[in-house]
């Protein structure tokens, strides 16, 4: 019997690792749905910092605001004993959602910058023009890039794994 209660107080132990997770997927859950509240017009657009939630594009924010939302359940749903490979394989699903957005969000950026504006008489946009694209406000799965690259530690946990 004590070692039974011994194994399911260690199930309930919330570890540092699980606490960053459940802090991110808290943060990518809200704002995936300040991405669709945005959209559906019940709040204008924010801008804070370098931040910028703004959109009237049905895919991008109302599509791309419900997969960061899943990706927000994802990443809290696996935080609970993140030390498994089930549970981790949750947070890295996650991750790999707002990978997905951000890799769309940057892609766009991409096409914006390369055409020249419609004032100029060239095609292609100048290198100063070009890099000026990529100046912030920033959308919310871009800035959230850097954080999700804690999911490289969970994968190469598991790859030492035998079991």
């Amino acid at each position: 019997m004590e070692h039974v209660d011994m194994k399911q107080e260690n199930d309930r132990k919330i570890t540092p690792l699980g606490f960053y997770f459940a802090l991110l997927g808290l943060a990518t859950l809200l704002f995936g749905m300040a991405d669709i509240l945005v959209w559906a017009g019940i709040r204008p657009g924010i801008e804070v910092g370098i931040l910028e939630i703004a959109g009237d594009d049905f895919f991008r924010w109302a599509w791309g605001g419900f997969v960061m939302v899943c990706a927000g359940i994802f990443m809290l749903a696996g935080s609970a004993r993140v030390e498994t490979l089930q549970q981790s394989a949750k947070v890295v699903l996650g991750g790999v959602l707002v990978w997905v957005i951000a890799g769309t969000d940057i892609f766009a950026r991409l096409c914006v910058a390369i055409p020249a504006g419609e004032a100029s008489p060239a095609f292609l946009n100048s290198c100063s023009g070009f890099l000026t694209e990529f100046a912030p406000p920033y959308t919310p799965a871009m800035l959230l890039i850097p954080f999700t690259l804690g999911i490289v530690y969970l994968i190469r946990m598991h790859a030492n794994d035998d079991s």
